[in-house]
């Protein structure tokens, strides 16, 4: 069924409409986007859009599909992948599938689509445009709103981005004045340590050298007790019936301690006092146990020889050995004395097993003693030297701080911060959004996490990416990758989606997919002055 001529305007009205105005015709096709009305002139054949095949013009809008891309049937239901376009003029513009042509169906609001069917379609137009307009102006509005707020921010912003501009050149300043002053603080730490370590030295071998003097004289009186215990007969020797007694010494344990074994040990059928020192006691000394005591009364003891059979290791010889007077080690030789004395007036008592070990105890007390305190003159250089490491040490830490916050400046610098960086007052700042279980929190270009109600848990769910909107607008959305591995999964991900808003806030986050996130934030530095500066109410509208 036709329609009347000239229902609507324009595009609508029959296959092809001829309006005459003196020497002029022109003709209009239903369906067809005006931009393509070039494509589709009567007085030519008509060539398919994608090029494919060329036919009469009397083809187009004759109900019979002969273009593989549908575009010879733009008025009709012919062809199953064509379009048809609803002018819906006062509205916008809209493609249709051409197969909901005649169908029954209003699809246009202009009812365009219906023009062959009895269906009578209301023109809803209009109410559409209203709705437009309406929620134009309210965008508008929060637009206008929104810039006004981000005006401020920014205004804001720009203050704080001198003030860290000149915070980071003081930085810079600092770090070259620390640099130089840690320079001369190193060299004077130098030059502490250097005599530090001259003292302690010096220190050092004071106290080894006294050690050793102690050691040989503690050495000395050893080999006098175990000497004094072997010889049992008080005549000055150690023989091998006294050294077999010592079945100890023996280190073939299966057999019998032999006679030949002794003389081994002790290189001749006795020994003076000399000779033990110099060839038997390192033999015996690990594994020589003193004698047991006697169970019967002791006879009345004979005086100890001469020191003369001992001088080969006596305290003088030591001391003179080791460059010492004798007055500077009097404590010991004292010690020395005292015990010698003890020698010559209770013999007894080298037969007691407390003799050796008392003296064995006192070598490893030796050996095992730290070293002394320092001298005040030592103790002073050390005082300057930890005070010289102590300034170094607190110059090193200051440079190695102002070396970070200038490289956290710098990285700073290099973020993308949007179009004028506009989104430079939110860099590093932080926003929550609750929900049940968890507190989803995103640091702006840093990090995005979500934290368990609880406190049991803390994942990151992404590490600032890019910028990752449309070609169009790139800055719409932001990317967050790289976060906590799912367990059998991938990495999580957020997509952070920026709107318009009068307050900055965190209005949704949810979980489409799995380890994959999506926020939506609201910041009035996502505002558009372009929007923001369009009439309120026009007199009409473009579209």
């Amino acid at each position: 069924m036709m329609f009347p001529l000239c229902v609507y305007a324009a595009v609508i009205l029959c296959s092809f409409t001829s309006i005459s105005n003196g020497n002029v015709e022109q003709t209009v096709l239903r369906g067809v986007q005006t931009s393509l009305l070039s494509m589709y002139i009567p007085s030519k054949p008509f060539t398919c859009l994608d090029g494919s095949l060329t036919v009469p013009f009397e083809f187009v809008n004759d109900d019979y599909c002969d273009c593989q891309d549908g575009s010879d049937e733009p008025g009709t239901s012919a062809c199953s992948n064509g379009q048809f376009f609803c002018e819906n003029k006062g509205y916008l513009g809209t493609l249709i599938p051409s197969h909901f042509v005649g169908d029954g169906i209003c699809d246009c609001c202009d009812g365009s689509d219906e023009y062959e069917t009895t269906i009578v379609c209301n023109n809803t137009c209009f109410e559409l445009t209203q709705k437009f307009q309406a929620g134009r102006d309210a965008r508008r509005t929060l637009h206008e709103a929104g810039v006004a707020k981000k005006k401020e921010i920014i205004a804001k912003s720009k203050a704080i981005t001198s003030e860290r501009q000149e915070h980071f050149n003081e930085l810079e300043q600092d770090l070259n004045n620390l640099e130089n002053d840690l320079k001369e603080t190193e060299k004077l730490k130098q030059e502490a340590e250097v005599l530090e370590y001259a003292a302690k030295e010096k220190n050092q071998k004071l106290w080894e050298e006294k050690r050793a003097i102690q050691q040989a004289m503690v050495r000395d009186q050893q080999i006098r007790e175990i000497f004094v215990d072997l010889d049992t007969n008080e005549d000055s020797l150690v023989s091998i019936d006294e050294l077999q007694k010592h079945t100890e010494l023996d280190t073939n344990q299966a057999n019998e301690f032999t006679v030949e074994e002794v003389r081994s040990i002790l290189g001749s059928d006795s020994v003076n006092f000399n000779e033990f020192n110099t060839i038997v006691f390192e033999k015996i000394s690990n594994s020589y146990q003193s004698s047991p005591e006697p169970t019967t009364p002791t006879p009345e003891p004979t005086p100890l020889p001469e020191p003369s059979i001992y001088s080969a290791t006596t305290p003088s010889s030591i001391l003179e050995t080791h460059g010492y007077e004798e007055e500077e080690v009097t404590t010991t030789s004292s010690f020395y004395k005292d015990n010698e004395e003890e020698n010559n007036n209770e013999r007894d008592d080298y037969h007691e097993s407390s003799s050796v070990s008392t003296s064995l105890e006192h070598e490893k007390h030796i050996h095992a003693s730290l070293a002394p305190e320092y001298d005040n003159e030592t103790k002073v250089l050390i005082q300057i030297a930890d005070q010289a490491r102590n300034e170094y040490n607190q110059l090193k830490e200051k440079i190695i701080q102002i070396k970070r916050q200038i490289q956290d400046f710098k990285k700073q610098s290099d973020v993308d911060l949007g179009p004028n960086s506009d989104y430079a007052p939110i860099l590093d700042e932080c926003f929550d959004y609750d929900e049940r279980e968890y507190t989803y929190r995103i640091c702006m270009f840093k990090t995005a996490k979500q934290i368990s109600k609880g406190g049991s848990s803390e994942v990151t769910i992404g590490y600032w990416d890019s910028w990752s909107g449309p070609k169009d607008d790139k800055y719409l959305k932001m990317k967050y990758s790289n976060g906590a591995t799912c367990w059998n999964g991938p990495p999580r991900s957020l997509t952070v989606t920026l709107q318009c808003g009068t307050e900055q806030k965190l209005s949704d986050v949810r979980e489409p997919s799995r380890c994959e996130y999506t926020m939506t934030f609201e910041t009035p530095l996502a505002c558009d002055e372009t929007i923001a500066n369009r009439p309120l109410h026009p007199g009409h509208v473009e579209f």
